[in-house]
């Protein structure tokens, strides 16, 4: 499901139907921590977050069932090895392929979040998007997809990084 979808299903039910949370908006003028402007974020917060958390649920789990089912984990059950030993085999073993995910993800949020911010109208990058396709503004709109882009490309680079940092076997001899 895209998540302005999710977007429009999250406001019909919670600030049309029941009127718990405010449906448009950051808040008051001045941004401060507390409960006013924690409920304007409600809202767009689970609406970005649904679906990667699915999607990132969904490949450790399968990932763990996998690690879990390789005979080195018999192995190291017959050696004796407690249950967090275990556990942190195969969280070593599980990581890269999740952090490859979560990255994937993290990409795909702020390209969801130029709709997802029209939708609940957040001054953003995606807010900003919007709103230079809409005024055919060409060089705001390139300048945003430039942002968006180089941030996607550092993000790849990162996880790249962490990724082998985390696994060894990644690691290239120079």
């Amino acid at each position: 499901m895209p998540h302005y979808w999710l977007a429009i299903v999250l406001v019909i039910i919670f600030s049309v139907n029941h009127m718990w949370l405010p449906p448009l908006g950051m808040g008051p003028n001045e941004w401060r921590l507390d409960w006013v402007h924690v409920q304007h974020m409600i809202l767009p917060t689970v609406t970005m977050a649904a679906i990667p958390i699915s999607v990132i649920a969904r490949t450790v789990r399968a990932n763990v069932a996998e690690v879990m089912d390789q005979e080195f984990i018999t192995t190291l059950w017959s050696k004796g090895l407690t249950r967090s030993r275990i556990f942190w085999h195969v969280i070593r073993n599980v990581l890269p392929g999740s952090m490859a995910v979560m990255g994937l993800q993290i990409g795909h949020m702020l390209g969801g979040s130029v709709l997802v911010e029209t939708v609940f109208a957040w001054p953003g990058t995606g807010f900003l998007m919007a709103t230079a396709i809409f005024q055919r503004d060409l060089p705001l709109l390139q300048g945003t997809m430039l942002v968006l882009s180089i941030s996607f490309v550092l993000l790849n680079l990162l996880v790249d990084l962490l990724q082998s940092w985390a696994d060894p076997r990644l690691r290239r001899i120079g």
